[in-house]
Parts: C-alpha cells; structure tokens; sequence
C-alpha cells in the first residue's frame, strides 16, 4: 500500500457526520484516557491476530475523535504513517462505521459512494476495507476495528466474524480499561470523587486563578455526627444506603461548577472557586449542612435521621490542593469536638496569616494611589435587552499582586474598615457617572453595593444624602443593595439607617435572594423594594424543574409584596427565555454585558 503525504494540498472532505461530533461521545471517547497514549501490547496483539487470520496487510484500532482518528494500535502501516499515530478525519473510512454503528464492509472503496471521495482512498491506498464499530454499553462508539488491503477484496461471512469477534474483545478491554480508570478517580459506593479527584480538580482550580487569587477558591468539609450508630444498629448495608441518599442530597444542594466527592467513611468534600469571601463560603456551607441535618432518609424500612459538622478552608497562595483540603477536614474534625456547625481553618504554619497580612498591606491606601476603578454591568429589561439602570461594582489591580478578586479583598477591606471609604468612593463615582449618562438623556438608575459597616454608620443618610445632591440625582435613581447576611442580627441602628434612606426615597435592595437565612421574615422587617434572585438559581433554570419552580414561586411573592425582580447571573439564550416565560422583567449577567469601565458601556 503506497503512502501519500497526507499534508499535500487537497480537495476540501465533506464534514464529519453529526453522530461523530457529539459532544456525549467524544466525552466517552477522552473519559477512556487512551488518546495520545502509547502502543500497548494488549491492544496490539488484536490487530496483528487480524493481519494473520484475515490474510490483509494492515489492521487498526481507531479512536475516532473530534477532528481525527488515533490508531491506539496499528500492524502493517507504512513506517511513516506508523509514526505519525493519526490521520485527520479527511483521511478516516472508521469515523463511518462509528457514525452508523454497524460494521462497514467495503470490496472497494474507490467504487463505493460512501467513501470514494475519502483521502484515505487517493491519498492512502485503502481499497478493501472491513470495520466493526467499538460500541461502549452506554451507547457510545468511541472508534473502529478494522482490516484493510490495498486491492479490492470480496470478505467473507467468516472474515467479518472472526472482525466482529476480535471487535468484542477490544471493546470488553475498553470497558475494562473505563472502569479501572473511573475506580481510580471515582469512590465506588456513591460514585462521587474520591479524594485523588478532588485533590486534582481543587489543584486545576488553583492554577486557573492564580497565587494573588488563591482564596477565591474553597473547600468544603462535611462529616456525619455519630454515624457509627447507624451502622452498629441497622448494619452496614443500611449504612451504606443512607450515605448513597445523603450523596444524593448534597449533589441537590450544590452549584453546578463545584466538585462533590466523599473522602471515604462518613464524610463528603465540595471543592469550588468564588467562594473566597468567606461569608458567602459559610452560607453556602450551611445549605450543605441543612441538606444532610434537615433530611431524615427512608431506608430499609428504617427512618434515619443524621446531622452534619462543616469544615471550611480557603486557598492560600502557595499551598496544593490537598493542603486545602485537609485544612477543611482538620477544621471539621474540629468541629466535632466543639459542636460548632460550621467551623472556618486556621493554618498552624501561619502562612494563611502571612498572607492575609500581604493583602492587607497591598490594600492599605489601595484607593488613594488610584488602584481602583468602577466597573458597570447593566440592569436590563429582558424583553427588549435595554438598559434600565447599572450595577456598579469595585475593582482593583495591585501593582504587586495584579488583578485581586473582589471575593478575596472585599473580606479584608471589611475586616480592616477600608470597606468604608472604598464604599463611600464607589458611591460618589457612581452617581458622577450616573449623573453624566443622565445628562446625555438617559433615563437611568444605579444600584451601589452596601457594606455592613457601612449600614452600621451614624452618618450614612447624610453620606448618601449629600453624594445625590453634589450630582443632581433624584434619590429615587440610587438603588442600595444588602445581602441577606447584612441583615443577620441587624441591631436598631441598622433598621434606622434602612428606614431613614427609604424615607429619603432611596431604593433598597436584597442582593442574593433565597442563598441566606430567613429571607422572609427580612421582607417583612426591613424597607425592601427589590428582590435579585440568585445566579445560584438561575444557572440550572435549563435543567432543574426544581430551579423552575423556585423561581415562579420568588416572582410569585414579590407580585404580591409588589417588589421590583432582578434575575442575576443569566449567561444563556436558553436562561434568558425560560426567565421571560416565567414572568421577570429585569436581569442582567454575561449574556447581556460583562462589567467594563464607563467608556466601554453601551446605553441602548
């Protein structure tokens, strides 16, 4: 068989088939871990028994992916075709059989319509050619077994046999092969990561965000309290079940981008990014909690009832994966002992404190030496995509530590009181601005981010009183947001400050709605006039009924309080539209716009 340059100038090949891009498939295909492997002598041994019992001069074992095939195995191929590995799919007869999965038997490739026009027929030689799909069990084929001959040949029943026989075999190697790997990374019991995974993924986070951004990025420790009692009571199959359900339960109650697995015995580990002000860490740390103490799971004719400690670590620059992990599993374990529900780690090395200092030290006067810009990510009505007001937001680039996450310095600035003049600033800069687009026509309001010592501040009304009035603005045009945790064991100042700007005809909103405590009783305590659903919420709208329904029943009370909704965090058409379908008016998140400094925004 004579070998062409397959990197020679040539006709432009139909493109792959839709079944061969499938994103299911090619996820099956890499999950197997083979590709851009070495020849291994399990799967070579199945294309050279081909060479000798079907008579041909070339046998392969394909990985058909997205824009190439691999030949994880391969006897007879020319020497340099052999150490090239792969062709691209211009040069494949396999990604047919894969797209039909059936065999494909071919006496001669240069008269059949399938595959005449193939570069694998001009440009290689391949005129015979016999190939059985490698089907997985769930579904998916993944690639090809196949036997080829230079000159036309009529198969017979007992070739494709013998091809289909060998094609069984690779494909019980390959599912072999799936399952160790999947073993490997995956704890068998609930099918969650296992701690190996988790380490890697918490590792892979790390790296994306950063040292200057390490603390963005947290794990979550979770451990059942006395589990030992279920299984001395109802025995270990019980046992196991309950942890199944309790699996279950915390996979329900987690975000979409976090990594859920269990370490092993009775305790499970969540590692995710944004997560680096701390306060939000614990809230969400206290919903996986409420997802384990707040069920009682029916098992084996048995109602067992568990509750949970929780351990919380955040990243620090310098420090692997499993150096946070283990920071959240010691502040658990701590936990215990102490019957604290949510207990935060403290580094014995002092490198979390170390630093914490250097953040602390690079933020000090941050804003006075001009490190610090507005960025302003649009209010829009969703049924036309127009803005109706903005959100400013604080950003900050350190010349030493580069581009800081607002999770990561917001902490700290509150921590310090920085937050207090950052906050002022923000607020001045923002109705500049607001004032500004206002002049130019635009009928627009702007919604500024409350901090909790800057609710507990007894000259706030005047603050925000006198930042409207220097610009011209109508209180009315000033949106303040608060968190739900602002709000927890919020004291008589804090109520008056609320009252006193509601008065002043400022709007108050609750940011994060339905992520914190007793969000309802806020609404009946607190002046609030608008309502910003989780992103949390909404980045399942697509799939999760569930979502669906939590939504419709938000949109359904703030109807009936007549507060105003804001969606956060929509990112898709398909959120976007599902939104609208279920009633809310206002939304804003990446689809629409990124938040950018107020040169780059686009009013209309």
């Amino acid at each position: 068989m004579d070998l062409i340059d397959v990197g020679q100038p040539a006709p432009t090949p139909a493109p792959p088939h839709e079944v061969v891009l499938d994103g299911a498939r090619i996820a099956a295909l890499r999950d197997l871990g083979l590709l851009d492997t070495e020849a291994e002598a399990d799967f070579d041994r199945y294309t050279s028994l081909a060479t000798e019992l079907l008579r041909v001069p070339v046998s392969l074992i394909t990985l058909v992916d997205a824009d190439r095939q691999f030949f994880k195995s391969q006897t007879g191929l020319p020497e340099k075709l052999a150490a090239m590995r792969q062709t691209p799919l211009s040069h494949s007869i396999c990604q047919f059989a894969v797209a039909s999965q059936q065999p494909l038997i071919i006496s001669d490739a240069r008269e059949h319509p399938l595959v005449a026009d193939n570069l694998a027929v001009s440009d290689l030689g391949m005129i015979a050619y016999a190939g059985v799909p490698l089907v997985l069990s769930d579904g998916h084929a993944v690639g090809a077994f196949c036997a080829i001959d230079g000159t036309p040949r009529d198969w017979s029943e007992q070739d494709v046999r013998i091809l289909g026989d060998l094609a069984a075999a690779i494909t019980a190697h390959l599912e072999l092969r799936r399952a160790l790997t999947e073993r490997s990374l995956h704890d068998r019991l609930t099918g969650l990561a296992n701690r190996a995974l988790l380490c890697a993924q918490a590792d892979e986070l790390l790296e994306e965000v950063g040292p200057a951004n390490a603390g963005s990025v947290a794990a979550i420790c979770i451990g059942l309290d006395g589990f030992g009692l279920v299984n001395d009571a109802y025995g270990a199959g019980t046992a196991d079940r309950v942890l199944q359900q309790v699996g279950g339960q915390l996979t329900a109650a987690t975000r979409a981008e976090d990594v859920l697995g269990r370490f092993g015995g009775d305790v499970f580990a969540i590692v995710g990014r944004d997560m680096g002000d701390e306060r939000a860490a614990i809230v969400l740390a206290g919903r996986l909690r409420a997802a384990v103490s707040g069920s009682a799971f029916e098992v084996d004719g048995h109602r067992v009832a568990v509750t949970a400690t929780v351990g919380l670590a955040i990243g620090i620059p310098g420090k692997s994966g499993a150096d946070l992990l283990s920071g959240a599993e010691d502040a658990m374990r701590r936990g215990k002992t102490s019957a604290g529900a949510v207990v935060t780690a403290v580094d014995g090395t002092g490198e979390l404190a170390a630093a914490q200092l250097r953040l602390r030290a690079a933020l000090s006067g941050a804003l006075g030496r001009g490190e610090m810009h507005v960025a302003y990510q649009p209010i829009v009505n969703l049924d036309g995509g127009v803005p109706v007001g903005f959100e400013a937001l604080v950003r900050w680039t350190s010349p030493e530590l580069g581009p800081v996450a607002p999770g990561v310095f917001i902490p700290v600035a509150e921590q310090t009181g920085e937050i207090v003049k950052i906050g002022e600033w923000v607020l001045r800069t923002a109705c500049a601005q607001l004032a500004e687009w206002r002049r130019d026509g635009a009928e627009l309001s702007i919604s500024v981010n409350l901090a909790p010592l800057q609710l507990e501040g007894p000259n706030l009304e005047q603050l925000v009183q006198s930042a409207l009035t220097e610009h011209g603005l109508p209180a009315s045009a000033l949106v303040l947001e608060i968190t739900e945790g602002v709000l927890i064991g919020a004291g008589a100042l804090q109520a008056h400050n609320l009252k006193a700007l509601r008065e002043l005809g400022v709007r108050i909103a609750l940011d994060d709605f339905g992520t914190g405590y007793s969000a309802l009783g806020y609404l009946k305590r607190f002046p609030i006039d608008q309502l910003k659903i989780d992103r949390w919420f909404v980045e399942s709208l697509e799939v999760d009924g569930r979502d669906q329904a939590l939504v419709k029943a938000i949109l359904a009370l703030a109807e009936g309080l007549s507060l105003v909704v804001v969606a956060e965090g929509i990112e898709t058409a398909g959120q976007h539209r599902l939104l609208k379908l279920l009633g809310c008016q206002l939304g804003q998140g990446y689809l629409f716009a990124r938040p950018c400094p107020a040169a780059e925004v686009h009013l209309v």
